[in-house]
């Protein structure tokens, strides 16, 4: 019988790099079409979470009013989930966390602490849980598909900003109101590790730069004034979705009421 002669050794290895980067290919579209389903499953959940209770009833008024969200129910579900922040007409309808001994945590991972490349509304250790320090800083992701904090990027709109002055953090016993003072673009520095905020003269010279930030994009409320005693959040997310640009932008609040809640 004739003898086949042998596939030359260059094809052999072409052939089985082809397989190999076809594979690839295969794993790789696979790990988009989930982390897309990922990301389709944290928007559809904040679409389907009843909003907050903002403004109390006028019988409230007269007395405590009720705390909307659901303290023990989600402490529950996860310890590490301690406040609720609502920003009107924002897709920002979400749970709060922040993780002991890994403060990045939930850059990854979701409310109930399973890996999630959407991941989790958070702070920071350094940062007090009762939203008492001089600077706190909530992280969020801009992912596609208007998620997480992507859609804080609409107060960069004039009109936008001037309508929409306010947003709502929820702890156990507290309704926390801020107003909107500024929201603007900023450098990837970690602004809790950059300043010492301690110090009077540091802090004043920063809430300065909140008023008058260095882009000449910002907006700014009129007429606002920060005192020493002034508590910000400042909601802070990437400037694009799509790449791993560096600046960051931040909405930022001062707290103007607490509202004490039975």
């Amino acid at each position: 019988m004739e003898k086949r002669p042998a596939r030359p050794r260059a094809a052999v290895v072409l052939a089985v790099l082809l397989v190999v980067l076809l594979g690839a290919a295969a794993c790789g579209f696979g790990f988009l079409v989930w982390q897309q389903r990922q990301i389709d499953r944290a928007v559809a959940e904040v679409a389907q979470t009843p909003l907050p209770a903002v403004e109390p009833t006028v019988e409230a008024k007269e007395a405590e009013p009720q705390n909307p969200i659901d303290f023990a129910a989600l402490q529950a579900e996860n310890p590490d989930l301690y406040a609720w922040i609502y920003v009107p007409n924002t897709n920002v309808n979400l749970p709060v966390a922040q993780r002991t001994g890994d403060d990045f945590f939930y850059l990854d991972h979701d409310r109930r602490g399973d890996y999630a490349v959407e991941g989790t509304v958070f702070s920071q250790t350094a940062n007090a849980l009762d939203f008492s320090d001089p600077v706190t800083v909530l992280y969020g992701h801009n992912i596609v598909d208007d998620g997480m904090f992507a859609t804080l990027h609409r107060f960069e709109d004039p009109s936008f900003f001037a309508e929409n002055g306010e947003f709502y953090l929820y702890t156990p016993g507290h309704i926390l109101v801020y107003q909107v003072v500024a929201a603007y673009e900023y450098d990837d520095r970690h602004i809790l590790n950059s300043f010492d905020f301690a110090d009077p003269a540091v802090r004043e010279a920063y809430f300065a730069s909140v008023l008058a930030p260095d882009d000449p994009q910002a907006n700014v409320r009129d007429g606002v004034v920060l005192h020493a005693d002034s508590r910000l959040v400042q909601l802070s997310t990437c400037r694009s979705a799509l790449t791993s640009d560096p600046v960051r932008y931040l909405v930022t609040g001062v707290l103007v009421e607490d509202r004490p809640t039975a």
